[in-house]
């Protein structure tokens, strides 16, 4: 298939490889690219798994060494050049303890990000104009373009919403990380991490669940825009012109199946690994360097896996090449279930595989069958399954990156050339403006307290290491308090602890908790400081004009508990003045639970405060609007939320706010007030005031 567009630019080699283990060491110099980098020729950075690599003062081993760099370290190149052995070495610029120096640097170990000697090519883009990829896409695919000008970008607007995306890609199980990875890379979520021990929950051996942003940097295909990791866009189908023995040479090359003792015999025919992945693609109509891919992925380059040794016990004989149905369940491992599925009988994916060649050639049917013919055609669409089926190859949340290496490298350069490749690339709807880059914090991620309080006060509710609010009231003539606590891990630095003056009214005080690996968790305490108390004055006599007020009959006065009820829901502060009548030039007002008047919505906890001619106070009562826990004057999600933490036991509202809540007014805060609030959120049910 042609492309469609030509370029003659200058063709740039392609450089490096993303990795999927990634190991992150402090870095010896400061990451930060040149602010006057006009002359560079363009930036890169090290590949993420690599350490201690070596910046030099020549394009040579034998040079002398400035400095050394690790994965993820970012730099200006300036020149391209190789050594006798032919080997790419880049002339960079970087800056080390402030000052901006110059190197050279080994191209083995390095990913280019951008060339700046891209000269626009109009047909180019208004191609991409017309296929609609957006602004952010489009440098990673200029810099392809200049490389490998025949390849065939396609946007895929598959007409999913971004945040649905991730969000289904973060349930507990779907998208796992091994357990050695850095702390930002695995999930502390409920029942991803215990809190009290540190430990994560293992969810498939020792893999954990993966962290909200690394799915993100996985989904983002912004982030794979280079000339390896573009494979896992690229179609999985069989296609007998571009793959071959020689390419899947290059494939196994180093790994178990180049050089084996293995039986690979198969209706009479020998076949050699290469020749039967061959084979195999033939008749599943999946690519074959796809299916040596998927082995190495799945067995490992020594081919150390149990499931393909033929002598698990219990399956003596039995062979999953490609680990199909191998997850662990009802107590038995991923690698007994898989061959527990490869002994059972089913033709039309060759089983039982009881054979190396009938694995090999079945599981690749089941492949095309179950995934590349149905939709899931690229590595990337196997992880991340968007045909609505909920239907995933790998749980990896890496697994396209790692796989897509070897995909790339199974192409000789001269067919990434010369081949027409067309690779479909993902566009997501409401996507992030930015790029969503790979999180690097390491270290406890435990940001916990295990201890809090207010010395010579109780808190409300009790402690718990789970909740991050709490309140307390004080009287007038206490102006500060000392807050006390520690965290849950040593490795924790915690601000906020110690006095706090307080002002008449609400005080809130804030302590944050900074993990080692730079998370954030702040605790609330809500300080209400009371009021000074009026000085004690004889009572007057009474007056015979003293006027209380009078109160419509639709509203409800308790005289006891000193609170009304029976007012409008989302009701004006006038709405409620009209219900009172005053005599004798008395007159009413509503003020807030601060004591300032209000002129809005009345809710939960607001204060009705009538007054004679005088100006004295003459009566006071606190406001309930049930199923208005929060005071807001409305009836809403807030109000279900706080309804909900009580019946958890999280947080129990108080006073009024308790009333409140106690929306059918059995004097219990349980399901039946939960559910008559969701019933009149929804429409279909009422609460009478």
């Amino acid at each position: 298939m042609k492309s469609g567009y030509k370029c003659s630019a200058k063709r740039i080699a392609a450089i490096g490889v993303m990795l999927c283990m990634l190991v992150l060491t402090c870095l010896t110099v400061t990451s930060v690219l040149n602010t006057k980098a006009e002359e560079a020729i363009g930036q890169g950075h090290v590949d993420y798994d690599v350490t201690g690599l070596r910046i030099r003062k020549g394009p040579t081993t034998n040079s002398s060494i400035i400095t050394t760099v690790s994965g993820g370290f970012k730099f200006d190149i300036y020149e391209e050049t190789t050594d006798d052995d032919g080997d790419t070495w880049y002339g960079i610029g970087f800056y080390l303890n402030g000052s901006y120096e110059r190197g050279y640097i080994y191209g083995g170990y390095i990913t280019v990000d951008k060339r700046n000697d891209y000269k626009p090519d109009a047909d180019f883009e208004e191609y991409l104009d017309s296929q609609g990829f957006p602004d952010s896409y489009k440098d990673g695919l200029r810099q392809l373009h200049v490389q490998y000008p025949n390849w065939v970008f396609v946007a895929d607007h598959n007409g999913k919403d971004w945040s649905d995306v991730v969000e289904n890609q973060n349930v507990i199980g779907r998208s796992l990380i091994y357990g050695s990875a850095v702390s930002s890379w695995k999930s502390v979520a409920d029942g991803c991490y215990d809190w009290e021990s540190g430990k994560y929950t293992g969810l498939d051996g020792s893999w954990v669940q993966a962290s909200s942003a690394l799915v993100e940097y996985a989904l983002d295909p912004r982030n794979f825009l280079n000339d390896t990791n573009i494979f896992m866009f690229e179609n999985l189908a069989f296609d007998g012109s571009l793959q071959d023995e020689s390419g899947l040479e290059s494939m196994v090359s180093g790994t178990f199946m180049e050089d084996s003792n293995h039986d690979l015999s198969y209706e009479g025919t020998d076949y050699t690994y290469i020749t039967g992945l061959l084979f195999a693609g033939q008749k599943s109509g999946v690519s074959p360097y796809h299916l040596a891919s998927r082995i190495l992925q799945e067995q490992g380059y020594d081919g150390h896996g149990s499931s393909i040794s033929g002598t698990q016990s219990g399956y003596y004989g039995y062979y999953n090449y490609y680990n199909i149905g191998a997850s662990p369940s009802a107590g038995s491992t991923a690698v007994q279930n898989g061959l527990r599925y490869a002994s059972r009988t089913d033709e039309s994916s060759l089983r039982p595989w009881n054979s190396r060649m009938k694995s090999i050639i079945g599981g690749a049917i089941f492949l095309g069958q179950s995934y590349i013919n149905k939709g899931q055609n690229t590595l990337y669409y196997e992880k991340f399954d968007m045909t609505g089926r909920g239907h995933q190859y790998m749980t990896n949340v890496l697994a396209p990156r790692s796989e897509s290496v070897k995909s790339a490298q199974g192409y000789s350069d001269s067919n990434k050339n010369n081949i027409a490749f067309i690779f479909r690339i993902p566009v997501y709807e409401n996507m992030p403006e930015n790029v969503c880059e790979i999180p690097t914090g390491d270290g406890s991620p435990n940001n916990r307290l295990s201890d809090l309080y207010v010395d010579g006060y109780s808190l409300t509710p009790t402690f718990s290491l789970y909740t991050t609010e709490y309140s307390l009231i004080v009287d007038y003539d206490t102006s500060s308090v000392y807050v006390g606590g520690s965290t849950l891990d040593s490795s924790a630095d915690v601000s906020g602890l110690g006095y706090h003056d307080l002002s008449v009214g609400s005080n809130d005080i804030t302590i944050t908790v900074t993990a080692a690996n730079g998370d954030d968790q702040d605790y609330t305490i809500t300080v209400v400081r009371q009021d000074k108390e009026p000085d004690p004055t004889p009572e007057p006599d009474p007056e015979p004009d003293v006027a209380y007020p009078g109160f419509s009959t639709t509203l409800s006065v308790d005289e006891d508990e000193k609170y009304i009820s029976g007012l409008t829901v989302s009701g004006y502060v006038q709405d409620v003045l009209d219900k009172i009548d005053n005599y004798n030039g008395a007159y009413s007002k509503i003020l807030n639970k601060n004591g300032n008047e209000k002129d809005g919505l009345v809710g939960t906890g607001d204060i009705l405060i009538t007054y004679n001619s005088s100006g004295e106070e003459v009566s006071r009562y606190e406001i309930v609007i049930y199923g208005d826990v929060n005071g807001d004057g409305e009836i809403d999600l807030f109000d279900f939320a706080q309804i909900k933490r009580s019946i958890l036991g999280i947080a129990d509202p108080s006073g009024v706010y308790w009333k409140a809540a106690d929306c059918n007014r059995d004097g219990e805060l349980d399901l039946f007030d939960f559910a008559k609030v969701k019933r009149y959120i929804l429409g279909i049910g009422s609460i009478n005031q």
